[in-house]
């Protein structure tokens, strides 16, 4: 497992204040939408339906059972927390109409999600006017803290330049100066094009010793993936690099296992825990899986307690998805605490460049673009199942453990993308 002796002697912070009577307590200077009383609402628009679903379904689940802790602590500035959802159906419109409606209707004080970085984008133009802070703990576009990003914007999750980066640093380590033939698959829409470049950007930086044999990007979504499944097969790559995630990526997994891809071939992609889980004993072994936050990579009191926690709520174990919302919500919470009001111009302050306690350890807080300085990991697929009680099989015992300081552009190259 990846140690992580820095955090072990934290205190526990699922309650997310420490102390009923700290949550509870109000702020002088609460504003508006603070004092003691009554309750207020936070949102979630998501993908709740359809083949990337388990993603937003999960993630949700980690926002109301963070929530859940708040309320249970006493609630924050001394008001109960209620979470309103909505399935925005992959589609930036419908993400639209229903962050509107969490804000004009639901008067909702800070909004979470979504899975698809294009309706994450245009989820953000509605928070940014609106001045409400927005937390993205599944979509990870970079573009959402450069392009389209304001003070209001937080990214709680590996983006587009870490992902990336961290598989090819893992790859470079396994081959040492080995020369391999690689292919990449991805969505054809910003998230699996920018990934895809930013692998290939990282394999060039790494020196590893490459070519390129094939790349194919299929519509987000598509079922029928066959035509591209045999170019990639003809082009017979040593390592194909998949950007797809969720049931996309089962669904690739167990039609590519019928081509005998998995024979020739070591697959990269997002093998984290919902999709090892969908995929049973037809997991790859050996393929290389890459994952934001896997739970059994944390080897602390607190994440043990929250998977505990999480598998009594739910009957299961927290996918990745689950435990950044959850982290998230935190983020959020620490910061109306902090500041003692709900108002997203004070929750901006009070986050930007600090250090907040979360079920993931200390996370710093980027001030130039409100980056969570998370690592990223990667790990070889067991050809093991896990355990009784849960068969699924995950990585060998050893992960490696990309550092952000590696992996991420720095605040200067940010602040250039951001003009």
């Amino acid at each position: 497992m990846v140690k992580k002796s820095k955090w072990i002697g934290m205190a526990a912070v699922i309650a997310l204040c420490g102390a009923a009577t700290a949550c509870a307590s109000s702020a002088a200077g609460a504003g508006s939408s603070g004092g003691g009383g009554g309750s207020v609402t936070i949102g979630e628009s998501t993908t709740l339906s359809g083949s990337i679903a388990s993603l937003g379904q999960t993630g949700l689940q980690g926002v109301k059972l963070a929530v859940a802790d708040i309320n249970a602590a006493g609630g924050l500035l001394g008001k109960q927390v209620k979470v309103v959802s909505a399935d925005d159906a992959v589609t930036p419109a419908t993400g639209v109409s229903n962050v509107r409606t969490m804000l004009d209707a639901d008067h909702a004080v800070a909004i979470f999600g979504p899975v698809a970085s294009s309706v994450a984008a245009a989820e953000e133009q509605v928070t940014n006017a609106q001045r409400i802070p927005i937390f993205f703990h599944t979509s990870n576009d970079i573009g959402l803290t450069t392009a389209t990003y304001s003070k209001y914007v937080f990214q709680d999750v590996p983006n587009t330049v870490m992902e990336p980066r961290a598989a090819a640093d893992y790859l470079a380590q396994q081959l040492k100066g080995k020369r391999v033939t690689i292919a990449t698959f991805a969505p054809n829409y910003s998230f699996g094009q920018d990934t895809v470049a930013g692998f290939i950007a990282a394999l060039k930086a790494e020196k590893v010793n490459y070519t390129l044999v094939k790349q194919e990007f299929p519509p987000l979504g598509a079922t029928d993936i066959s035509s591209y499944l045999a170019a990639i097969e003809a082009a017979r790559p040593q390592y194909v690099f998949n950007a797809q995630f969720g049931g996309d990526l089962v669904a690739f997994t167990k039609q590519a296992e019928s081509y005998g891809l998995f024979a020739e071939t070591k697959v990269i992609a997002m093998y984290d825990y919902s999709v090892l889980q969908s995929l049973g004993s037809a997991a790859p072994a050996g393929a290389i899986g890459f994952d934001r936050a896997p739970y059994w990579t944390y080897d602390t009191s607190t994440m043990r307690d929250f998977v505990t926690k999480f598998r009594a709520k739910y009957g299961d174990a927290p996918s990745e998805w689950a435990i950044l919302g959850y982290a998230a919500v935190q983020q959020w919470a620490w910061a109306v605490h902090k500041a003692g009001s709900f108002s997203g111009d004070a929750v901006s302050a009070a986050l930007s460049g600090a250090s907040v306690p979360t079920i993931l350890g200390d996370q710093q807080v980027r001030s130039c673009d409100h980056q969570t300085e998370l690592p990223e990991y990667v790990g070889a697929v067991s050809a093991q199942p896990g355990s009784a009680a849960d068969p699924t099989h995950l990585w060998t015992t050893t992960a490696f453990e990309a550092q952000f300081s590696q992996i991420d552009y720095s605040c200067a190259q940010m602040q250039a993308l951001q003009k």
